[in-house]
């Protein structure tokens, strides 16, 4: 009786030796091709980053400006106030001033 592949079971390395020979070049071209999609998807991030970026460097540069404007205006508003508020007590003294007028001139015959 003879015995089909015996040791070093040499069908069986045979057919290992194989699997590795195609099995080899593919997994290269595997990983080649998930190098380029890494290196894409690392890129997109960057330029995402970058936008990001940029687009919050505009928001503060953005707020920062209508900070300045909102303080012009309640600075406007405040001079305004005052003026209104000595215009006021301007006509008040005027018509006073006219009230006493109209009461001394009627009570003089």
């Amino acid at each position: 009786m003879t015995q089909f592949d015996v040791y070093p079971f040499i069908v069986l390395n045979l057919a290992f030796s194989l699997q590795a020979a195609y099995a080899a070049p593919m997994n290269l071209l595997a990983q080649t091709r998930q190098s380029g999609s890494d290196k894409a998807h690392a890129e997109a991030d960057a330029l995402h980053r970058e936008y990001l970026a940029r687009a919050s460097d505009e928001r503060l540069a953005l707020a920062a400006h209508q900070t300045t404007m909102l303080v012009d205006l309640v600075r406007q508003n405040t001079k305004l106030t005052e003026t209104i508020k000595a215009l006021t007590e301007r006509v008040e003294t005027l018509t006073t001033e006219v009230h006493k007028q109209v009461i001394a001139s009627a009570s003089t015959p």
